[in-house]
């Protein structure tokens, strides 16, 4: 089950009685554990019938989960850091994994037992494999872009503002897609707009951090515009905001890669409608993409991303410092781009 179907399982009220939370996005995991205990404690006496454990012997995780709730129904019990799940822990004890299995098989009905794994467990422990047999975990990997979209139109939703979808992958490409760093930009916008509903490209431009595919994005926007000075401060801006080196040139290669493709698919008159998907980019950033390929041959592309790949092979095998790498590329694609311009399409078709 991923967040998705869990808080749809929230909502519907088909909860079971333990779950194994994982994965890497660690804020909508936090928040579907607040949820779900905002759904089986009663109001004011949360704490009473909440017991949080850190990797407990087998008795205190019984012990715990067999006592009786407190003027409600449910008690919930979450267990955090737990060596029957997580990789690089100590070998299993054998009798701590038994004695769990056997309280697994039955379990206090008053009870909803919570196994909270920070990140991603480990799938060859046999605590792990028993959970999974049993569907009780609840896979809180990243989202993909369409989920992000998704999410933040509920999130704007539930705080009184509208976005619409073209808008929400306008803040996810510029924001990136952790949810928090989403949460905390959508914040930024609620204050900013004041009384005002609609979210538009222009507040998220006023006010929105932007993420490095973002900023590396506008770069090479300014770069194959000609706009040599304008690149090269955006690049320092990114390095002044402690940005890797070498992943701002895996960005940039990217997106060059991006711009061969996408000039090669208008040399093959493939429809615009397709880009997208056939690049992997989000649908507001295609006809930018076109603009920008435009500008040059598919030969000068193809050399600008060979350069950089040839760049990055130098960089990983220690034959290239890290030291200046990004802005020896930006010169480099200068000098390609320079000598190859005159694109076989005219400004503006």
């Amino acid at each position: 089950m991923n967040h998705t179907g869990f808080f749809a399982a929230i909502k519907a009220g088909k909860l079971a009685d333990v779950y194994l939370m994982e994965g890497t996005e660690e804020y909508i995991k936090q928040q579907a554990l607040a949820r779900l205990c905002e759904k089986l404690l009663p109001k004011g006496l949360e704490q009473m019938n909440l017991t949080e454990l850190d990797n407990p012997d087998a008795d205190a995780l019984i012990a715990a989960a067999e006592t009786l709730p407190l003027l409600g129904e449910k008690r919930v019990v979450v267990v955090r850091g737990c060596d029957l799940l997580i990789s690089g822990r100590k070998q299993e004890n054998e009798n701590k994994v038994a004695e769990v299995f056997d309280y697994l098989g039955h379990i206090s009905p008053s009870t909803c037992l919570i196994f909270y794994v920070k990140g991603n467990g480990d799938g060859r422990k046999k605590l792990y494999a028993h959970l999974k047999k049993k569907n009780a975990v609840v896979d809180f990997s990243p989202m993909n872009d369409g989920e992000c979209i998704t999410w933040v139109q509920r999130t704007l939703r539930a705080m009184d503002k509208q976005i619409n979808k073209e808008t929400a992958a306008a803040l996810v490409f510029t924001v990136g897609r952790d949810a928090a760093m989403l949460k905390l930009e959508m914040d930024k916008l609620f204050h900013y707009m004041g009384e005002r509903v609609q979210v538009t490209a222009a507040d998220i431009e006023a006010v929105c951090t932007k993420s490095m595919e973002c900023t590396v994005f506008q770069m090479v926007d300014a770069q194959v515009a000609g706009k040599q000075e304008e690149s090269f401060r955006l690049l320092s801006d990114m390095e002044h905001s402690g940005e890797d080196r070498v992943g701002i040139l895996a960005m940039l290669l990217r997106q060059y890669r991006i711009l061969y493709h996408m000039r090669c698919l208008l040399g093959e008159e493939v429809p615009h409608q397709e880009h997208a998907a056939l690049l992997g980019i989000p649908p507001f950033t295609v006809a930018r993409t076109q603009q920008q390929s435009k500008r040059y041959s598919a030969e000068s592309l193809r050399q600008a991303y060979e350069a950089l790949l040839q760049m990055e092979y130098g960089i990983k095998t220690g034959q290239l410092p890290q030291e200046g790498c990004a802005q020896a590329a930006l010169l480099q694609l200068g000098q390609i781009l320079d000598a190859g311009s005159g694109a076989a399409f005219p400004e503006g078709a």
